[in-house]
This record gives structure tokens, C-alpha cells and sequence, in this order.
């Protein structure tokens, strides 16, 4: 029993399923918590005893509450500071999402050490960490984006940055090796990378270097970077991409499982969408990229020769991965050479719309016509990648967490609904419409298991003592609600919490979002910097 001399907790939640992800106590129906921690986690009259005048009362009429979402990949950093409203996160919270982690795929726009020293300054509403993207460390050491073979001192400059990297916070390191630079980077490179990172405690995150027809090369070379340098290997956002490839889904899981027999920490993360995102690069063979997009627009693309060949690489890609159907592959926001302006539409709409058959040839010509245009922020669209059986395959393996692959750029349109919905999208068509897996089993790829893979030993678990970050969701009605052409808060998310303030609260009505932008304390998040 809970002592009421220790004072009336600063919110309580009464007649809950509470689903604590504790493996000694999994089940409770109230929970108490002060000064942003869990005091107490039990039963109602227990927990009643707690209620004060000034206690926020939260009465859950047997919805789930459970540890708030953890997403462990995330592209959040990329675009965190050109408005004062990305910092309050409201797509990520809305979805349950209490903590995010950044500097996914290589990409990153700061060192993780300047990057937590501004968060340090103007508090996010969510925990947030980082990691140290691949691609920043090889910029941060002048290293030409098309350099295969590196020096010693190159090598050993790269080391030092990463060092100092994780010295200052950082998760670990992550990849993107099927973007520029990390198209370029060779093995052994990586392996003395990541090294580093083990050596602090952190992990190896990695978009591979191949989705579809290099996939199985590609999960081997990611596990022999955790073999030959220690570090803990998350492979990025698992799928197997084009119809040609969906065959290869259980060799990978064979892989993998295979590497963990064996003694080496393999863990992935997945977002529950057949669809993926991507920019018109993504289309170009790789051995076209390697030498940065200046040298492919302004050298390649001018060669009538080379630019047959890459001509080809996209028709055989479109062809082979979608069965030549433009329809499977939408742009979200594109202004043509004319100053025609396409937001959500397909390759085949467009073509069709300027009197062409969408054709593969035709489907090439107009991906080319796109590439001078690609920007972070720019002509960013979706193209079928996987099949439902593969996420499902993905989704049903005990090491792999729930993530977004999201950016924090609130209701925009067109977008990835993934940015918006992947979490409650498990839990409303996954786990309740379809069965793929138990509500339990979801949730704790949700919390404590991205938690554990991140080292965070005060999050994902409702338990006294830990951080008080919660969700109450209706398992009835939970799910996505957003669309590519509409950006959308998800259903049945009626409460969260982050390090004990209620940021999401549907009682009153509305979308229930309680914080604004502009306050001088900042959010109720906390940076977080790598457990040592």
C-alpha cells in the first residue's frame, strides 16, 4: 500500500488496463505519479489514497495505458530549428511518441554536440537523442564524396570526430549506404568507425546499402561490421523492396537470427508501410551517385552515353520492383520546368496528364526532368517497396522495434502518413483488424524494447522510480488516420505524458494538443545523451 504521508501525487490514472511492461509485474489498473516520475503502480483504492486538491485525476474507464512510445529512428534534427513548432513535436506526440531518436541514415545537419547544446537551451517537447550520422563525420573531415579508398589519416580523422561525438552524447553512428557519401564508403572504413562507437557503449545503426537486389549482401556486410567491431548493429527500417526481391524476406530473417546464434547483437527497427519513402535519386544505380549529385547533373546527365545508361538502370528498376506501373509511385511536391506545380500525384498522372503513355521509358524521362529539383526538403515522394506478408514477417520478430522514419514537420501536405500514424497504424490494423501479433507483443516493441536498445534505463517501463512518460489509448478504436494527401492526428489516443506533464489530453475536446509554441522554459522533454 502507498503511504499518504508522502503527500498527493501530482496526477493519478484510476480504472486503467495497465500494461506495464514489466515482466514481474505486467498488470495493474492505476497508476501514481510525482515531481515527472511513477510513485506507485497498483490498484484503484491504493492509488485513490494518493489524490489530493491540486491532483489531476485521469479517469481511463478501462482504456490501455502503458510506457510512452519510444521511435528509434527518427530524421527529426533535420528540420528542428527553422520553426519555433517543430520543437513541440505535435505529430510525434499525438501518436503516443514520448522519445525520439535522430541523426538517422547518415544524414545530419550539426555535430550531436552542438545539436543537444541548442536542445539544452530551448527544451523539446519529447526526450530526444541523436546519433551521429556517417555522412557528417566524412563531410566534417573534408573527405570528397566520391573517395572509395581513404587514408590512414582520413581514417583516423574520422575517429577522432566520432569520438568526440559520442563524448558529447550521442546514441552511436548511423549509415546511409545508399546515399552520397556513404554510397562510397568501403567496409573496412565503417568497421573502424564503429569501433569507436563501441568502444563508448554506443551502437551501429544502418541504412543499408541495399533494400531489394543486394539485400541479403547487404545484411551480411552489416553484421560483419558488428562481428569485427563490437558495436551492437541496428539494421534501419527492414524491408525487402520490389516484387522481384519479396522472396529474399525469410533468408534475411535467417541471416540475422543466424549473426544472434552466433554471439553477434543484431537488432532493426521497422515502420509498418508497404510504401517508402524516397527522392529521385533513389532510382539512379549507385555507381552513378558515387561521385556526388554536382558531377551527375552537370557532368552525367549531359553525356548522352552515361546518361543512357542511368537511362536504363531506372527503367530496369521500374520495370523489375513495380511491374512498369507508375501508379505506384506518387510525388509529394514537384514544380516543373513549365511552373506547373504537382503535390500527391503519380508518375503515371502526370505523364498521362501531358497528353503521354506512362511507360517505363516515359517514367525514366520524367524522374530525370525531376533530379535537378531534388532538395531535403523537395520533391520527396512514395513508391510501393514491400509486400504486406514482408511487414508482417518483419513485424512478428521479437528484436525488432516500431518506428517512424518520420520528419517533425507538422500537417504537412502531401506527406508520408508514416510521419503522423505508424505507431497507432499497428496497433489499430495490426494488432486488432488483422492479428498479426498480440497487443502486448506491440507495445513492448513500442517501449521497453527500443528503450532497451537504446540504453535508456529510465524509460519504457511503468514502474516506481522510472520516468513518468505514459500513454492512455482505446484499443477499440485506436489508428492511423492520415493519408499521403492528408495529414491527420491518429484515433483513439486520448492522453500523454511526458515526464509527468499531460500533453495530450482529450477530454475537453478538440485534438486535445495542450502545449503552444514560443515558451521561454521550452518543452517538457529532456535531451538525453548516451548512458555511460
Amino acid at each position: 500500500m502507498p503511504d499518504s504521508r508522502r503527500g498527493a501525487a501530482d496526477v493519478v490514472v484510476l480504472d486503467a488496463s495497465v500494461l506495464t511492461m514489466d515482466p514481474e509485474s505486467p498488470h495493474a489498473a492505476a497508476l501514481a505519479i510525482t515531481g515527472g516520475t511513477i510513485t506507485h503502480v497498483g490498484g484503484r483504492d491504493e492509488v485513490s489514497e494518493l489524490i489530493g486538491p491540486g491532483t489531476d485525476v485521469i479517469e481511463a474507464g478501462g482504456r490501455v495505458a502503458c510506457p510512452g512510445f519510444v521511435d528509434i529512428h527518427t530524421h527529426t534534427d533535420l528540420d528542428l530549428f527553422r520553426d519555433p513548432a517543430h520543437l513541440l513535436f505535435k505529430n510525434y506526440l499525438m501518436q503516443g511518441i514520448t522519445t525520439v531518436l535522430a541523426g538517422n541514415c547518415g544524414m545530419a545537419e550539426m555535430a550531436p554536440g552542438e545539436l543537444l547544446a541548442r536542445l539544452d537551451a530551448h527544451p523539446p517537447a519529447v526526450n530526444f537523442g541523436t546519433l551521429a550520422g556517417h555522412g557528417y563525420v566524412r563531410d566534417a573531415c573534408g573527405i570528397p564524396a566520391g573517395l572509395e579508398e581513404l587514408s590512414d589519416a582520413q581514417i583516423e580523422a574520422m575517429r577522432a570526430v566520432l569520438a568526440k561525438a559520442m563524448a558529447d552524447g550521442a546514441f552511436g553512428m548511423s549509415t546511409g549506404l545508399e546515399y552520397i557519401p556513404g554510397l562510397s564508403s568501403r567496409t573496412a572504413e565503417l568497421i573502424a568507425c564503429a569501433t569507436v562507437v563501441a568502444e563508448h557503449g554506443g551502437f551501429y545503426a544502418s541504412h543499408m546499402r541495399s533494400e531489394g537486389d543486394h539485400l541479403l549482401a547487404a545484411v551480411e556486410e552489416g553484421i560483419r561490421i558488428g562481428r569485427d567491431s563490437g558495436a551492437r548493429v541496428q539494421l534501419s527500417h527492414l524491408k525487402t523492396d520490389g516484387a522481384c526481391n519479396w522472396w529474399k524476406t525469410d533468408a534475411v530473417i535467417g541471416a540475422i537470427e543466424a549473426a544472434r546464434a552466433d554471439g553477434i547483437d543484431v537488432a532493426g527497427d521497422q515502420y509498418p508501410y508497404r510504401f517508402f519513402g524516397w527522392n529521385p535519386s533513389i532510382f539512379i544505380p549507385g555507381e552513378h551517385l558515387a561521385a556526388g549529385r554536382p558531377a551527375l547533373v552537370g557532368t552525367y546527365l549531359r553525356d548522352p552515353a552515361r546518361r543512357r545508361l542511368i537511362k536504363d538502370g531506372i527503367v530496369d528498376r521500374i520495370t523489375r520492383y513495380h511491374g512498369g506501373d507508375g501508379e505506384l509511385v506518387v510525388i509529394f511536391d514537384w514544380t516543373d520546368g513549365a511552373g506547373q506545380r504537382w503535390q500527391g500525384a503519380t508518375l503515371a498522372a502526370i505523364l498521362t496528364a501531358r497528353g503521354l503513355t506512362p511507360a517505363p521509358d516515359a517514367l525514366a524521362e520524367l524522374i530525370l526532368e525531376m533530379l535537378p529539383d531534388e532538395r531535403a526538403d523537395a520533391v520527396m515522394g512514395s513508391d510501393l517497396s514491400t509486400s504486406d506478408e514482408a511487414v508482417r514477417r518483419y513485424l512478428s520478430l521479437p528484436y525488432l522495434a516500431v518506428c517512424t522514419d518520420g520528419f517533425n514537420q507538422p500537417w504537412l501536405a502531401p506527406c508520408h502518413p508514416r510521419s503522423y500514424g505508424a505507431f497507432p497504424k499497428v496497433l489499430g490494423e495490426y494488432v486488432r483488424d488483422k492479428g498479426a501479433l498480440p497487443l502486448e507483443t506491440a507495445l513492448m516493441k513500442m517501449t521497453s524494447l527500443p528503450a532497451s536498445l537504446m540504453g535508456l534505463a529510465d524509460r519504457g517501463v511503468l514502474r516506481a522510480g522510472m520516468r513518468a512518460d505514459v500513454v492512455v489509448f482505446d484499443a477499440e478504436t485506436v489508428g492511423e488516420r492520415a493519408t499521403f494527401g492528408t495529414p491527420a492526428a491518429p484515433a483513439g489516443i486520448d492522453f500523454v505524458l511526458v515526464n509527468g506533464m499531460v500533453v495530450v489530453d482529450r477530454r475537453a475536446g478538440g485534438d486535445g494538443f495542450r502545449l503552444e509554441g514560443g515558451s521561454p522554459r521550452g518543452g517538457p522533454g529532456m535531451v538525453l545523451r548516451r548512458p555511460v
